[in-house]
């Protein structure tokens, strides 16, 4: 995915050497991440948004710019119950196979009001998602966020990202949408 770092940096006056003191890195690493040598992480994003104070959405390049509707709200319990119109985010970002969240309430290590943007998967592609928090459509509809393990002949079991929470073993899931980047309410 490109990216639009040398472009806010520049906008800004900023070296690499400034930039670089600002995030705390070095000049190398910024220059491997502005010419995609190496990954651009939504940690990454996180603190080069916040230096180069843009949201991190604008640092990814996108040509066609959809907005990405909310699945819905996430519960204490990691349900997803669904958004209303008015609860849209309005958000850059490249696909049609992204999905996007908003915490209602604390859910694991997400914080309230933080939206979770996901890259869904279907069929054999949601071994991706193996060992990774996700967004889980089970066989009746229902949305979770859960980890997803392996589980026995194409069923898979979630793990709640709480403890205390029933684990779901078996489960059919029509796709999962694998957590990408996280962001504060915007």
């Amino acid at each position: 995915m490109k990216n639009r770092i040398r472009l806010y940096r520049r906008q800004q006056d900023m070296t690499l050497k400034d930039l670089a003191d600002a995030v705390g890195t070095t000049p190398q690493t910024i220059s491997r991440l502005e010419t995609e040598v190496m990954t651009l992480s939504a940690d990454w994003l996180e603190r080069l948004a916040r230096v180069l104070s843009v949201h991190p959405a604008d640092l990814l390049d996108a040509p066609e710019r959809p907005d990405i509707a909310l699945l819905g709200l996430v519960d204490a319990g990691g349900q997803i119950m669904r958004a209303g119109e008015a609860d849209r985010v309005i958000f850059e970002a490249r696909g049609d196979s992204l999905v996007a969240v908003k915490l209602a309430q604390a859910y694991g290590p997400y914080r309230a009001g933080e939206i979770l943007v996901a890259s869904r998967m279907e069929g054999d592609d949601i071994e991706n998602a193996l060992s990774h928090d996700s967004l889980c459509c089970l066989s009746d509809g229902r949305v979770v966020l859960r980890r997803v393990v392996r589980g026995n002949d194409r069923t898979y079991t979630l793990v709640p990202l709480e403890p205390g929470e029933d684990v779901r073993y078996n489960q059919s899931l029509r796709w999962v949408a694998r957590l990408m980047l996280r962001f504060e309410h915007l």
